[in-house]
Parts: structure tokens; sequence; C-alpha cells
């Protein structure tokens, strides 16, 4: 039996430290993943900071998108979901171009 979500848990690495520790540009590449895949939000993005880094979600009925930055390191674990038919792959590749390093 298939199952009813896509989903992505992926770390990224080799990005920009300065884009992973600003709150604003993680609120955007939320939404942009996030229309990319056809996710669309149910409210505005949520981040929180904390000593290493920072927690970004972007959460819908359909799905969510969860961040979870460590600047210092330049990562990023990426949690996607999504309801199928859409897939994944759009939105991990939108967040991976807009948190790379210049």
């Amino acid at each position: 039996m298939s199952g009813s979500f896509d989903y992505q848990l992926t770390e990224l690495g080799g990005l920009s430290p300065a884009r992973l520790d600003d709150p604003d540009t993680l609120s955007a590449v939320l939404v942009a993943a996030a229309a990319s895949i056809g996710l669309s939000a149910d409210s505005p993005p949520i981040v929180r900071g904390g000593v290493l880094g920072h927690a970004a979600a972007l959460v819908s009925v359909d799905g969510h998108i969860v961040l979870h930055t460590t600047p210092r390191a330049g990562t990023c674990l990426v949690d996607i979901v999504v309801r199928k038919p859409a897939t994944t792959a759009r939105g991990l590749e939108v967040i991976a171009r807009r948190l790379a390093r210049d």
C-alpha cells in the first residue's frame, strides 16, 4: 500500500551562515519552497531563535516545511511533507539554492 504523503528529511551543508541566521530570509525561503510544490500556507511562517540557530516552520493542511539551522556550521536540516500527488523535490531545490553561499 502506498502512502498519501511524499516526505523528505535532508541535511544540507555548505550553506550561507548569514542566510541561515536571518529570520526574514528563512521566512521568505519557506514561502518560496511551499509555492514551488503547491503547498498553500494556512498562516505565516514561524521562526524561533535559539543558542545554536533557528527553527522555522510553514504549516498547511496538506503538509509542512520545517528548517533547523546551525549557522556556524553552515548546515540546515530540512523536513518536507506534502500530500501526493505533489512531491518534495522542487521544494528542496528551492531551499538549497536560496540558502547557498554566494
